[in-house]
């Protein structure tokens, strides 16, 4: 940031933030994580930044502390959904459960709450489900800034949920997306992301396949 009238008198400074995520998905030369949408485009940071020069750096850090780029495919504010496409990455996939967990079940969560992880170290949280209200699903577990996008399990280890905020004033209540706009929300954005790999796949090979004939009469 510059000062208005004396522009070679400039401030820079470099500000960073962590989430969570799970890996939910097998894809072209990479997989699929999901996270929280305010973690992939945060419109209080958006608003901010777009009166300075600035750039951002997104990256995703596995179990092993490395690092891989990182392309949005999908996002869903209402439910505050977000589908990464992470190239490179090769983790076993979450496997994502079929029915809704009941109130008084006991859950799961694997998160990273005020950026506490590291090679092989993640904090591990139990708790349980305590039903829907106001259009969230509503966990007995401890969230808050970091654990945004940790995935929510159930006994056999399957995804129902995501953490997404928790209250400001008592953090052992967390919120979640409800548990079927979260599947439908995975299931069509891989499957429509996938579709266009295919095609751009095919059309590259095809434009391979051209401009070799082109070159080679």
């Amino acid at each position: 940031m510059c000062h208005p009238e004396k522009k070679d008198l400039c401030v820079t400074k470099r500000f960073g933030a962590v989430a969570s995520a799970a890996v939910v998905g097998d894809a072209r030369g990479g997989m699929y994580v999901l996270t929280a949408a305010h973690v992939c485009v945060d419109q209080r940071v958006q608003k901010y930044l777009d009166k300075i020069q600035h750039k951002i750096l997104f990256h995703v850090i596995n179990i092993d502390n490395m690092y891989f780029p990182v392309e949005t495919v999908a996002v869903n504010q209402q439910h505050d959904l977000c589908l990464l496409y992470v190239k490179g990455l090769q983790k076993p996939a979450m496997r994502i459960a079929v029915d809704k967990p009941t109130p008084g079940d006991r859950i799961y969560n694997i998160a990273a709450p005020i950026g506490i992880f590291d090679k092989n170290m993640v904090p591990i949280f139990q708790g349980f489900y305590d039903g829907d209200s106001f259009n969230r699903a509503i966990y007995s577990l401890p969230a808050i800034g970091g654990s945004s996008g940790s995935p929510i399990m159930n006994h056999r280890g399957e995804l129902v949920g995501m953490v997404s905020a928790a209250f400001v004033r008592f953090t052992h209540i967390a919120i979640s997306p409800r548990f079927k706009p979260t599947v439908a929300f995975i299931k069509r954005a891989i499957e429509t992301d996938r579709s266009k790999r295919s095609v751009n796949a095919l059309v590259n090979i095809i434009g391979k396949i051209f401009d070799k004939t082109i070159s080679n009469p």
